[in-house]
C-alpha cells in the first residue's frame, strides 16, 4: 500500500501526498516504513524515483538562487561546474517566503497550501510543470523531504545491495555544493545524508566532506554545541586524510584544540591528537592549547598530557621529533621557570607533565624524558631563584627514577646516585617551598620505590626528616608535610616495619604549636588504625589522646573522637562492655568525655543514642537501689552487732546525698568499725544490686556520676534536632517516660551534690513541664533568690536555659523587669534628705531584694543563647519589647546622672546606667524588623489587610529608635566631651567621670548602628545619619575613644551603599560620605599624635583596623587615589610639623617607628601590606609631581624616602626609586634669590637662611640615596 502511494504520488508530481507519506513514516505510530518501501523496489523503480526526486529539488534550487538575497547564494549559482544544474535565467524570480522556510514536514495538508502548495503538479509534467515553477515561489519544505528521503534510502542502502541511482549521487554532490550557503534544518540535513554517506562508504564519499567538516566543527565550538556534536566531529577524523586545508579551516582546528568542550571528553581529546599527525598544524597547536593552559581546571590540563602523549606516541619521524622538541620539552622548560604564586599556570603545567611521566615504566617514554630533561633540569636545581628550583624540584621528583636502559649499568647506577643526593639536598634547601616540595616528593618517591632504594639512603632521608624538618620553627607547613608524607608512606606494605619503629619518635608533633600539624597527626594516627598492624596507642598514649580531646580546638577534636570511637563506644559490643567503657573513660577524664560523647552523637544512629541514653539511667538507677540496700543491710547488722559507734542515724543515711560524706559524696558511708557478718551481707547486696562481686563499685566516685549525666545531658541536646521529627517520636516519647520516672529518685539521691544537682536540673528541662512541675517554681524561686555577689554565670545559667527549655522565658524577663524597675526607682530619689526619709518609718521586710545588675546579666544571657532568644521573640516579643521601654529609662537617667556630683543610688550607679543602656540598645538591634511589603495593587482591601497593615506600623522601629538615641545623644553627651554647656550648677566630683561615661555610652551607640548596618536592616538615610554622626564624634576631644569604631563604620556603610544605595555614590553637599569619614578619622589620628602622644590604650587595635579598611575600600582606582592622596597628604603634612619643631631632621632614626606614633599607625599599616603600600608610594610621588612644595616639605620627604629605604617592610624598591628621581628633579629646578646686601659686601656674605638649610640637607639625603640605591 506504501509503495503505491509513493510511486503514484511521485510520477503524479504530488508534493502532498510525498509530504503526508514522510510525516507518516516519522509518526512512531503509523506502520509507514519508507525504508522497507524502498528496500521493495526494483532498480528500474528507484531509477524513476530519484529522476522525479532529483527534478524536484533542481527546480527548488533554481528558486532560491533565482529568489535569494544573499549575495552568496547567487555567485555560488554562477559558478561553472554547478551551471547544468541550476540555471539563473527566470523571467519573474520570486521572493523567498520567511514563514514557509520555517514549515515542518509533518505539518498538516492545510499548512502545506499555506505554503503555496494547493495546485498539484500534472504527471506528464512539460510546458504547466514550467509555468508552475515560473508561478510558484521556493517552497523549502519540499527540498527538505527530498534530502530527508535521501537519508532514508542511504540508511537502509545496505539492506538490498549498493546500488545507488546516478540521479541519487548527482543530488548529493549538488546539495554538498550548496551546503555551506544554506541555513536552519535544510542545512541539518544535508550534514546528516553527507553523514551517511561517509559512513556507509558508499562512492563518491570524498566529494561529499569536505563542506560538511567545517559546519560539524562550528556547531560542535558553538555556544549550544554538545558532546553528541563533538562525537560527530571525531567520527568523521578520516576526512582530514581528503579535505584541503585552507587558512578558514585551520583556524577552526585551531579553535577545537582551545574548546573546553573538546578537552572534556574522550573524543574530543583524541579528535586534537590526531590533528598532531600533520606536521603543518604541530607548531599552531601547541600555541593555541598554551594560551588557555593558564585558565584550565585539573582535568582539563591532565586531558592535554594525554593528547600530547597520545600525538607523540602515534607520529614517527618529523613529526615526533618536533613533537618532543617543540612541545614537550617547551612545556617542561616553561613548567621550570614559571612564577608558582601567579596563576593557576605552574599547577596545571605540572598536571600535565605529570600524564606524560606517569608513562615512565616504558623505555621509550622513559629515554624521551631523560633527554628532553638532561639540558636544563640540573642546571635549574642550583640556580638562585626559590621559585625556579621548587618547580624543578617537583618536575624531578615526579618523573623518578630518571633513566635511560641503552646506557651501561655503571651509568645508570650514577645517575641514579646523582638523583638521590639532590633529593637530599634539597631537603635541606634554605627556601621553605622548596623544602615542601621535596618533603612531597621524596615521600611520594619512599611509597612507590621502596624497595629500589638502597637502605642507607632512607635512612639518611628519615634522619633529616625527623631530626631536622619535623623541628622546623621557620615554617609550620614544613612540619606539616612531614607528617602528611609519613601517612602517605604507609601505604606501601614494604615499608610498614619501618614505620613501626619510627612513628613513635615523632609523637612529640601531637602537641605541635600549629593546628594544622596537628590535624595531620591525628589523620596520621587514623592511618595507622586503619592498618591493624601498628597500635596507635603506642605512638601516643591513650590518657595523652584524652588530654587533647579536652582542651584542643573543634577540628581536632572530631578526627580524635573518630579515632576514639571504637575504642569508647563500640557499638557492636553488648550493652555491659560498652558501659564498662563508657565508665572507663569518664574516670580518666571527665573533661575528654564531655567533648568524646559531644561530637561521636553525630556519627550513632538514633535508635543506638536512645537505647545508649536508658543504659546508663538504668545503670545509675540500679546502683542507687544498691546503696539503698546496703545501707539498710549495714543498719541491720549494726543493730544485731549491738555497734553503738554509728556516725550517723539510719534516717540519715537512707536520705542522705550523695556529695555528704567526705570521701566521696555519698550518704553515710560504713562505720569505722565493721564485722565479718557485715562484710558478708554487704558483699550479697552488691551481688543483688549490681551484680558484681567487687567491693567497690565506678559511681562511688562523684566525678563518674556526674559525667554519666552529662552524658546523658548532651547525647539528649544534640540530637534535640532529630529526636523532635516525626517519625523520631516514638524514642522521644519513651526517653521522657523512663527518665520522668527515675528523676525523683535521682533529685532526691544527689540532691546535695551542686555539680550533679544543676545536671540533674538541665536535664529536667528536655521534659514536659506537666512531668516536674515543681521544678519549675524551684527554679523561679533560685533566681529570685540570687545576691548580688552571685552574678557569676554558674549560679544562673542553669535555671535560665531550664525555664527557657520549659517555655517560661516570660517569667525570666517579669523577674529582670521588676528588678530594673526598682533599680531605676532608686535613682529617681535625688535629694539627700529624701533618701534618708525613704529609709524612716515602719516597713515590711522584703525576702529578697532586687538585683538590676544581676537582671541585666540574666538579659544578656537570654539574648546571647540561640535557643534562649528564638524563644523570647517568637512567643514573648511584646514582654521583650516591654523590657526595651522599660531599660530606655536609662537614657534619662544618664542625662541626670551628668547633671550630679554623686552617682544616682548605689543600685543605679554608674557602671550599672553605661550596661542598662547597652542592653537598651543591644534590644533595638535584636528587635529589628525588615520593612513591611508593599499590598498588591487591587481594588478593595479587607478587614485582615488593613489590621495588618495597623499591626506592622505598630511594630517595634529599631530605625526609629536609633534615630531618637542619636538625637538626643547630639544634644546631650556631645557636648559633655566638648566642654560646652556646661553651666555652673553641675559640679562633678571628677571632670573624668562626666567624659568616661559619656564616651562609653556613645561608644555602645554607634556600635548598635553599625550592627544594623551590617545586618542591612538600615537604609541609606540612617547610613548617612551614622556617618554624619560619627564624624562629629572625631572632632570632639574625646576623639581616641571612637577611631576603631568610626573604621569599622566607614567599612560598613561603604559597603552597605556600594550595594542598596547606588543612586548615593556621588557627594552631596551637607552629607558625610564614608571616604569623607575615613579621611576625618586619619586626620583626626594625625592631630592627636602631633605632640609626641603615645597610641591611647583604647586604640590598641587600631592599625589592623585601619588596614583592613584601606584594603576592602580600596577596590576602585577612583577610590584608592582619593583615599590614598590624603593619607599621603596628612602623612607630609606631620612630618612638615616635627620638622619645624626640631628645626631639622634626626639623621639617627632608621625605622618607621622610631619616628613617631603616627608613622606607626599610619605608614607602618602600609608597610605590612603589599598592596596598600604600594598604593602610598604612588600617592607619594604623585604629590611631589603635582603638589607645590616649600624647602621644609622637601626635607620632610626627604627624611621620609630615607628612613624607608633602610625600613622598607613590602615597599618595592621601585617604588622608592620613583619617588626619589621625582625630589631630585624637584630640587634641580630650586634657585634661591641672592638678596642685595650680600652683592654689595661680598666680604661679609650672610649666613644662609633656615629654608636653604633645609634644601642642602634634602640635597645630601637625596644624593646618598640616588647613590646607596644605584640610581643615575
Amino acid at each position: 500500500m506504501s509503495k503505491q502511494l509513493l510511486l503514484t504520488a511521485i510520477e503524479e508530481g504530488d508534493h502532498t501526498a510525498f509530504l503526508d507519506l514522510l510525516a507518516q513514516h516519522n509518526n512512531k505510530r503509523s506502520i509507514v516504513d519508507l525504508g522497507e518501501v524502498l528496500a521493495e523496489l526494483s532498480q528500474g523503480q528507484l531509477n524513476t524515483v530519484w529522476t522525479a526526486l532529483h527534478s524536484w529539488a533542481n527546480d527548488q534550487l533554481n528558486k532560491l538562487v533565482g529568489g535569494s538575497e544573499n549575495e552568496e547564494v547567487r555567485n555560488f549559482a554562477k559558478e561553472p561546474s554547478l551551471s547544468h544544474e541550476v540555471t539563473s535565467h527566470m523571467e519573474a524570480p520570486p521572493q523567498l517566503q520567511g514563514e514557509e522556510s520555517q514549515m515542518e514536514i509533518g505539518e498538516s495538508e492545510d499548512k502545506g497550501d499555506q505554503a503555496g502548495n494547493k495546485e498539484q503538479l500534472p504527471a506528464d509534467g512539460g510546458e504547466k510543470e514550467a509555468q508552475h515553477s515560473q508561478i510558484e515561489p521556493y517552497n523549502e519544505p519540499i527540498l527538505l523531504a527530498v534530502v530527508r528521503f535521501a537519508s532514508i534510502h542511504i540508511g537502509t542502502i545496505r539492506g538490498f545491495g549498493t546500488f545507488i541511482p546516478e540521479k541519487l549521487i548527482e543530488l548529493a554532490v549538488l546539495l554538498h555544493g550548496m551546503v555551506s550557503v544554506l541555513e536552519g534544518q535544510l542545512q541539518e540535513a544535508i550534514v546528516t545524508l553527507c553523514e551517511l554517506w561517509w559512513h556507509n562508504e558508499l562512492d563518491e564519499r570524498d566529494c561529499l566532506i569536505s563542506n560538511v567538516l567545517p559546519i560539524l566543527i562550528q556547531t560542535a565550538i558553538g555556544k549550544s554545541g554538545r558532546r553528541k556534536d563533538v562525537i560527530s566531529v571525531h567520527n568523521i577524523r578520516g576526512a582530514l586524510d581528503v579535505v584541503e586545508f585552507d587558512e578558514s579551516l585551520v583556524d577552526l582546528l585551531m579553535a577545537c584544540s582551545a574548546c573546553p568542550r573538546f578537552i572534556s571528553c574522550e573524543e574530543g581529546a583524541r579528535w586534537i591528537s590526531e590533528l598532531f599527525s600533520r606536521q603543518m598544524l604541530v607548531s599552531r597547536l601547541h600555541r593555541s592549547i598554551k594560551s588557555v593552559l593558564p585558565e584550565c581546571t585539573k582535568d582539563q590540563s591532565a586531558k592535554y598530557g594525554e593528547v600530547y602523549f597520545r600525538a607523540w606516541k602515534k607520529s614517527t619521524g618529523d613529526v615526533q621529533n618536533m613533537i618532543e622538541e617543540s612541545c614537550i620539552q617547551d612545556l617542561m622548560y616553561a613548567a621550570v621557570h614559571v612564577d608558582p604564586l601567579a596563576g593557576k599556570l605552574s599547577t596545571n603545567l605540572h598536571h600535565l607533565l605529570h600524564q606524560i611521566h606517569r608513562h615512565k615504566r616504558h623505555h621509550l617514554v622513559e629515554r624521551m624524558i631523560l633527554s628532553l630533561y638532561n639540558p636544563f633540569l640540573w642546571r635549574s636545581l642550583k640556580v638562585a631563584n626559590g621559585y625556579v628550583r621548587m618547580n624543578a624540584t617537583g618536575l624531578l621528583c615526579d618523573a623518578f627514577p630518571l633513566s635511560d636502559r641503552t646506557c651501561s649499568l655503571e651509568e645508570r647506577q650514577e645517575l641514579r646516585d646523582r638523583q638521590y643526593q639532590t633529593i637530599i639536598t634539597l631537603l635541606t634547601d634554605p627556601c621553605h617551598l622548596v623544602r615542601i616540595t621535596a618533603i612531597k616528593g621524596t615521600c611520594d618517591i619512599l611509597n612507590n620505590y621502596w624497595l629500589l632504594i638502597p637502605s642507607q639512603v632512607i635512612k639518611t632521608i628519615f634522619q633529616k626528616l625527623i631530626s631536622e624538618l619535623l623541628c622546623d620553627s621557620s615554617s609550620a607547613e614544613v612540619r606539616t608535610q612531614v607528617i602528611k608524607g609519613m601517612a602517605l608512606i604507609l601505604d606501601s606494605n614494604d615499608a610498614i616495619p619501618f614505620m613501626r619503629e619510627v612513628l613513635p619518635r615523632i609523637s612529640d608533633s601531637f602537641d605541635d604549636i600549629s593546628v594544622n600539624v596537628r590535624i595531620a597527626f591525628v589523620h596520621l594516627l587514623l592511618k595507622v588504625k586503619s592498618l591493624k598492624i601498628i597500635k596507635y596507642w603506642k605512638i601516643v598514649p591513650i590518657n595523652h589522646l584524652l588530654h587533647g580531646l579536652e582542651d584542643d580546638v573543634p577540628s581536632v577534636c572530631k578526627l580524635l573522637t573518630q579515632l576514639l570511637l571504637n575504642s569508647f563506644h563500640p557499638t557492636q559490643k553488648p550493652d555491659h562492655e560498652l558501659l564498662q567503657r563508657c565508665l572507663v573513660l569518664l574516670k580518666e577524664n571527665r573533661t575528654a568525655a564531655r567533648r568524646f560523647y559531644q561530637y561521636a552523637s553525630r556519627t550513632l544512629d538514633i535508635r543506638s543514642t536512645v537505647e545508649f541514653i536508658l543504659l546508663i539511667c538504668l545503670c545509675i538507677r540500679n546502683y542507687i537501689h544498691s546503696q539503698e540496700s546496703q545501707d539498710a543491710s549495714r543498719d541491720e547488722d549494726h543493730e544485731n552487732c549491738g555497734n553503738s559507734n554509728i556516725d550517723q542515724p539510719a534516717s540519715s543515711r537512707q536520705t542522705a546525698p550523695k556529695g555528704s560524706s567526705s570521701d566521696g559524696g555519698h550518704k553515710g558511708r560504713r562505720g569505722p568499725k565493721v564485722c565479718n557478718n557485715n562484710k558478708e551481707n554487704k558483699n550479697s547486696g552488691a551481688k543483688e544490686g549490681n551484680a558484681d562481686d567487687d567491693d567497690s563499685s565506678p559511681l562511688d566516685c562523684p566525678m563518674v556520676v556526674g559525667g554519666l549525666f552529662d552524658t546523658i545531658v548532651i547525647l539528649w541536646s544534640t540530637n534535640a534536632h532529630r529526636l523532635a521529627q516525626p517519625q523520631n517520636s516514638k524514642y522521644l516519647e519513651i526517653l521522657r517516660l523512663k527518665v520522668s520516672k527515675n528523676m525523683p529518685l535521682f533529685f532526691k539521691f544527689f540532691k546535695e551534690n551542686k555539680d550533679v544537682s544543676q545536671t540533674l536540673l538541665y536535664l529536667a528541662s528536655f521534659l514536659p513541664k506537666t512531668l516536674v512541675p515543681t521544678l519549675v517554681g524551684h527554679c523561679l524561686s533560685r533566681l529570685r533568690s540570687l545576691q548580688q555577689d552571685q552574678d557569676h554565670e554558674d549560679f544562673y545559667v542553669t535555671y535560665i536555659n531550664a525555664l527557657c527549655n520549659w517555655n517560661r522565658v516570660d517569667d525570666v524577663l517579669e523577674l529582670a523587669t521588676d528588678w530594673l524597675v526598682e533599680g531605676f526607682h532608686s535613682a529617681t530619689v535625688t535629694s539627700p534628705k529624701e533618701r534618708r526619709l525613704s529609709f524612716r518609718g515602719v516597713r515590711f521586710r522584703q525576702t529578697h531584694s532586687a538585683q538590676p545588675s544581676l537582671a541585666l546579666r540574666l538579659i544578656r544571657h537570654v539574648l546571647q543563647h540561640p535557643l534562649n532568644k528564638l524563644a523570647a521573640l517568637s512567643k514573648n516579643r511584646t514582654l521583650v519589647e516591654d523590657l526595651a521601654e522599660t531599660l530606655k529609662v536609662s537614657k534619662d537617667l544618664l542625662e541626670d546622672r551628668l547633671n550630679h556630683s554623686d552617682e544616682l543610688s548605689d543600685l543605679c550607679n554608674d557602671k550599672f546606667l553605661c550596661s542598662a543602656w547597652s542592653e537598651y540598645l543591644s534590644l533595638v538591634a535584636v528587635l529589628h524588623n525588615p520593612a513591611p511589603e508593599k499590598p498588591a495593587a487591587n481594588e478593595g482591601k479587607g478587614e485582615e489587610q488593613e489590621e495588618e497593615q495597623e499591626e506592622n506600623k505598630a511594630r517595634f522601629n529599631s530605625i526609629d529608635q536609633l534615630h531618637n538615641c542619636l538625637e538626643w545623644a547630639s544634644s546631650v553627651l556631645i557636648p559633655v566631651l566638648s566642654n560646652e554647656g556646661i553651666g555652673e550648677k553641675r559640679k562633678l566630683r571628677a571632670g573624668d567621670d562626666a567624659h568616661r561615661i559619656s564616651a562609653e555610652a556613645l561608644s555602645h551607640l554607634v556600635k548598635t548602628c553599625k550592627n544594623l548596618i551590617i545586618i542591612g536592616a538600615a537604609d541609606p538615610e540612617f547610613v548617612f545619619e551614622v556617618c554624619n554622626f560619627t564624624d562629629i564624634l572625631l572632632k570632639s576631644d574625646a576623639c581616641e575613644n571612637f577611631w576603631e569604631i568610626s573604621l569599622l563604620v566607614t567599612l560598613e556603610s561603604y559597603q552597605y551603599l556600594k550595594v542598596y544605595g547606588s543612586s548615593f555614590n556621588e557627594a552631596v553637599e551637607g552629607i558625610v560620605m564614608p571616604l569623607d569619614l575615613l579621611k576625618s578619622c586619619i586626620t583626626s589620628i594625625a592631630d592627636y599624635l602631633c605632640n609626641d602622644r603615645s597610641l591611647p590604650k583604647a586604640a590598641s587595635g587600631l592599625d589592623k583596623t585601619l588596614g583592613l579598611v584601606l584594603a576592602t575600600l580600596c577596590q576602585t582606582r577612583a577610590t584608592e587615589k582619593e583615599v590614598f592622596q590624603h593619607l599621603a597628604a596628612t602623612v607630609l603634612d606631620w612630618l612638615c610639623i616635627k620638622v619645624e619643631k626640631r628645626q631639622g631632621v634626626d639623621p639617627e632614626i632608621k625605622s618607621v617607628q622610631d619616628m613617631g606614633s603616627c608613622m606607626m599607625v599610619l605608614v607602618g599599616v602600609c608597610q605590612t601590606r603589599m598592596k596598600l603600600s604600594s598604593y602610598l608610594m604612588e600617592a607619594i610621588t604623585d604629590f611631589i609631581r603635582d603638589s607645590a612644595m616649600d624647602s621644609t616639605t622637601l626635607l620632610a620627604i626627604s627624611h621620609l624616602l630615607k628612613v624607608l629605604s633602610q625600613d622598607s617592610g613590602k615597599i618595592s624598591r621601585y617604588s622608592i626609586k620613583q619617588s626619589i628621581g621625582a625630589v631630585d628633579s624637584l630640587l634641580a629646578s630650586i634657585i634661591f634669590p641672592v638678596s642685595v646686601e650680600s652683592c654689595e659686601d661680598s666680604e661679609t656674605p650672610l649666613p644662609p637662611t633656615i629654608y636653604e638649610v633645609y634644601a642642602k640637607t634634602a640635597r645630601e639625603m637625596v644624593d646618598e640615596l640616588k647613590s646607596t640605591m644605584g640610581i643615575i
